[in-house]
């Protein structure tokens, strides 16, 4: 059992990654599209006239307040009363709430540089802060509008492709894509180097308004932020073993360290290994590093090793210490693995090695059917990592500042 959950984990840990998958086994059946045949969402409001833009609640409709989001030069030219109104409300609300970003960034740039010292992030910080000084360029491409209970006459949501089109074309800035149809809308998105295909949804924080924030999220996108940059922040969990995570900072099809792996395994035979959380020490160096944020991918294998489970977890430290954030997950079983998929990974070196090292521990010979065994469930282990680490990746993505992108040319 051992041997196997230690080969599962060094196959997970050099695994491309899969496309990620939606809870649930059923695929929600998509509504129909808008009557208009554009990809924007289309709301009616009470006295006739028609917004087109993204709606934002899980509900929507005459009897609920809900908010969407309606980009700011549509607005102005299609409904100017109305933008005139949601830009006054998006100012006052933005004074506090610049305010706040202001302090934090402050003290988060202090706290850095006393411990690492200038880097990209501290850059990012000063840039940062020189542009909360210009109005101007607080001016969100999109407004967060909220339509009142009764406030309009129906709401009409598009097809979840249509939705992400016109997400896609917001963030590639296309001239009125809320005009345009689901095929016009491709053509733009492609056109401009964008992946039209596909489920995952852009973010589209950076062209909505700086709001305030509660203090778990500010620190879950701080740490997001410091994990694109620092490294030695990632780990492999299984029991009572904990290693770091081989794609820390590295593509995801890096090798795992069988020599740092080794050294951990004795904590798997030990009768009192679990009486300290081998976790603490590695979340201890970081916070004395002056970070916040670390991943953790836990592996849970049944005993028989008829299933794996997958989590990726974001943990954040606060005032309290560290606690777990938000996490994505997956499972799957080696029957899930198609025939022949774990002939190729047999003959890995590393793998190799597992079974020597699972001999020479003691775990008895592995014969050709504890092999077969063991391939197959460490297929299905780096299957079900796969999944959870994509779409972990885009949670992440989409809290994390852009202190890696270049400034915009002015």
């Amino acid at each position: 059992m051992i041997g196997a959950a230690i080969l599962a984990a060094c196959l997970a840990a050099f695994s491309p990654p899969q496309e990620p998958r939606r809870r649930g086994e059923a695929k929600a059946e998509e509504p129909p599209p808008p009557p208009a045949g554009t990809v924007a969402d289309r709301v009616t409001l009470r006295d006739g006239k028609v917004l087109l833009g993204l709606v934002t609640s899980p509900a929507a409709g005459p009897r609920v307040g809900f908010d969407m989001l309606v980009r700011r030069a549509w607005a102005e030219a299609h409904v100017p009363d109305l933008a005139a109104k949601w830009i006054r409300n998006a100012e006052t609300m933005r004074k506090p709430a610049v305010a706040e970003r202001r302090r934090r960034l402050e003290a988060w740039r202090a706290e850095r540089k006393a411990a690492i010292g200038e880097d990209r992030i501290t850059g990012w910080i000063d840039a940062e802060l020189k542009r909360l000084d210009d109005p101007q360029a607080l001016d969100a491409p999109l407004l967060s509008v909220r339509i009142g209970r009764d406030g309009c006459r129906s709401a009409e949501r598009n097809t979840d492709a249509g939705r992400r089109m016109l997400a896609l074309a917001w963030t590639c800035n296309l001239p009125d894509p809320e005009e345009k149809t689901p095929d016009e809308a491709r053509d733009a998105v492609e056109s401009r180097g964008f992946v039209a295909d596909g489920a995952d949804f852009p973010s589209l924080d950076k062209l909505t308004p700086i709001v305030a924030e509660p203090e778990a999220k500010w620190l879950a996108r701080r740490a997001a932020t410091e994990l694109t940059v620092d490294q030695g922040r990632r780990f492999l969990r299984y029991q009572g073993l904990v290693i770091p995570d081989p794609t820390d900072g590295r593509k995801l099809d890096a090798q795992l360290d069988l020599n740092a792996a080794l050294g951990q395994i004795g904590r798997l035979l030990d009768p009192d290994a679990a009486a300290s959380d081998p976790l603490e020490p590695a979340l201890a160096k970081i916070g004395r590093e002056g970070g916040v944020g670390a991943v953790v991918t836990r592996l849970d294998m049944a005993p028989d090793l008829s299933r794996v489970g997958v989590d990726v977890a974001l943990w954040v430290r606060g005032e309290r210490g560290w606690v777990e954030y938000g996490s994505r997950a997956a499972a799957a079983r080696p029957e899930d693995v198609p025939p022949g998929a774990a002939e190729g990974i047999g003959q890995d070196p590393q793998v190799q090695s597992v079974f020597n090292i699972a001999e020479s521990l003691g775990l008895g010979a592995v014969t050709a059917e504890m092999k077969d065994r063991s391939l197959r469930m460490g297929a299905a282990t780096a299957r079900a990592l796969g999944t959870a680490r994509a779409a972990f990746a885009q949670e992440l993505d989409a809290l994390a500042f852009p202190v890696l992108e270049k400034p915009a040319v002015k």
